[in-house]
């Protein structure tokens, strides 16, 4: 397999996975309601910068480490516990707004888009999974046919993929403003924060059971 094919593979595979709906996807939806475009980029900037350096890690040898199912329950309970922390933030903000009360500006400023774009990625065990089994397979794959230098390409082009994808969804979701309205986007913003915290919900079941 030749380097270019390795690139295009990983580019490929970054794309599909920035296109498949998930806790980081909704919330580039949810923050891009709620802030317009540039809440979207900056949880882009977290979630895709966190993306990139465990690629990287990936491409300089720890392609054989897999996390253990203990980890991964852990994972479960943690990261489920912060999606349904996201979700109810969310939908208490969208009460005061409803109620008109005065906004608190001290709210919320503890852990911005882009800290949360981290966190997202960080505390998400699909994220991991899918860097033990898939990501691994193409890093390595690359690696036995060109070496540290083509693996930390493929990690670059599986970022890449994985960033035009979510820039798709942000896209989409500040064109929403202007279509939907202020009242409509609330009703998004509430539909995306309860499917935050339903996903949050499965994967704390998961851990625990």
């Amino acid at each position: 397999m030749t380097s270019s094919s390795h690139v295009g593979a990983a580019f490929t595979l970054g794309f599909a996975l920035g296109a498949a709906p998930g806790p980081v996807q909704l919330l580039i939806l949810s923050e891009t309601a709620r802030r317009g475009l540039s809440g979207g980029l900056r949880v882009m900037i977290g979630a895709n910068g966190t993306l990139l350096a465990v690629m990287v890690l990936l491409a300089l040898g720890f392609s054989s480490l897999a996390p253990s199912d203990a980890v991964l329950d852990t994972l479960r309970v943690v990261g489920g516990g912060f999606l349904i922390y996201l979700g109810v933030d969310e939908l208490v903000r969208l009460r005061r707004e409803a109620d008109d009360d005065p906004p608190d500006v001290s709210a919320g400023r503890a852990l911005g888009p882009t800290a949360r774009g981290v966190v997202s990625v960080l505390l998400n065990p699909g994220a991991w999974i899918f860097f033990a089994t898939t990501a691994s397979a193409v890093i390595a794959s690359a690696t036995a046919d060109g070496g540290r230098d083509a693996a930390i390409v493929a990690a670059m082009a599986m970022t890449v993929g994985v960033s035009l994808s979510d820039l798709t969804f942000t896209v989409l979701g500040s064109g929403g403003r202007r279509l939907v309205g202020v009242r409509g986007l609330r009703w998004i913003r509430g539909g995306l924060s309860i499917a935050l915290a339903a996903i949050g919900a499965v994967f704390l079941i998961q851990g625990v059971s």
